[in-house]
């Protein structure tokens, strides 16, 4: 397990939280790192299960961490298999190549199972009830898992969530998938068009890119990839973009069997994630709520106060109905 350092001058909001642990595990040859921290002299009133996006890390999500202890939520995150500071499937770190999304959702079953359950637990009621937060990809492999493993979870939020690419919006779905599969089976473990090694000019410009209108959180990816090579990433291989573009139609196929609460967070300035995919697949869901967020880009957790704040309020208001007000939710040992 990588331990990494704080860029310099990073203001304290964006620095690891008090009482903060990393940890990992490994699964069938599978390396993962995940983080927790919690509310500080309180038992929890849930615990929020953050699932980052492609080539993110745990680290970007400090300053969540600090909100979300300070409404009194537990902190649990991440780092999926080829990214952050968990294990890389080629011998060239920086391409991020994947197997099935399937291994993922199996390496969050795993932690949730030996790590967050054993310690999510009120002493005198029975275990805290869990709430899953993810973006992008995060929320395409939280999906995943939310169709296999319908009762771990009592709500989600979702920001961003990858149900289609915004590139292979005008294609028929099967046509993109077999092209992928193609290229796939020709050069899976090479990089896919127009990728490469992750350099410093990645995100030239943070605050006015496809990213995030706040500079200093749009910052944050880069500084800390600067700061730790362990957590540097380069582009997509085709193996990737083939296991995207399958997990997509996978997740589209079976949103029927998604029974929890659900809120759905979409950028209106989103050009990775393609907007017409989720409402597509979440408009027939009546347990849904659909929100925009108008002037957000792609990483809307990591976007401007109003906007943000919006984002967050509209999951504590989530837990706030679903969990907090419903006593019954805590389970029996």
């Amino acid at each position: 397990m990588i331990k990494t350092e704080a860029p310099d001058s990073l203001e304290e909001r964006f620095t690891e939280p008090k009482g903060f642990r990393w940890h990992s595990f490994t699964r069938e040859g599978r390396e993962i790192r995940f983080g927790s921290s919690f509310p500080q002299d309180s038992i929890p009133d849930a615990v929020v299960v953050v699932l980052p996006g492609l080539s993110e890390f745990g680290e970007k999500y400090y300053e969540l961490a600090r909100n979300l202890n300070d409404a009194n939520l537990a902190f649990w995150v991440i780092d999926w298999m080829g990214q952050g500071g968990s294990g890389r499937y080629l011998s060239n770190p920086h391409i991020r190549h994947a197997a099935s999304f399937d291994e993922d959702a199996e390496d969050l079953q795993y932690l949730i199972l030996e790590y967050i359950k054993h310690s999510s637990v009120h002493p005198d009621k029975g275990r805290i009830p869990m709430a899953m937060l993810g973006h992008s990809m995060g929320g395409n492999i939280g999906l995943r898992y939310m169709q296999k493993y319908p009762d771990t979870f009592e709500c989600a939020a979702f920001s961003a969530p990858m149900i289609g690419l915004k590139d292979f919006e005008s294609m028929p779905k099967k046509l993109a998938v077999g092209l992928a599969g193609l290229f796939n089976a020709l050069m899976g473990k090479s990089y896919a068009f127009g990728q490469k090694n992750w350099n410093d000019t990645a995100r030239p410009t943070p605050g006015h890119d496809a990213f995030s209108n706040d500079a200093e959180r749009g910052s944050l990816h880069p500084r800390w990839q600067v700061k730790n090579p362990g957590l540097r990433l380069g582009g997509v291989s085709f193996g990737w973009v083939f296991s995207a573009l399958k997990s997509c139609l996978h997740v589209q196929k079976n949103m029927p069997n998604l029974q929890k609460d659900i809120m759905v967070g979409y950028a209106g300035h989103d050009s990775i994630i393609s907007n017409k995919a989720i409402k597509d697949a979440f408009n027939a869901l009546p347990n849904v709520t659909l929100n925009e967020y108008p002037h957000a880009q792609h990483e809307i957790m990591m976007e401007l106060d109003d906007t943000r704040s919006a984002f967050l309020n509209d999951f504590y208001d989530l837990i706030q109905r679903t969990i907090i007000d419903k006593p019954e939710t805590l389970k029996p040992f």
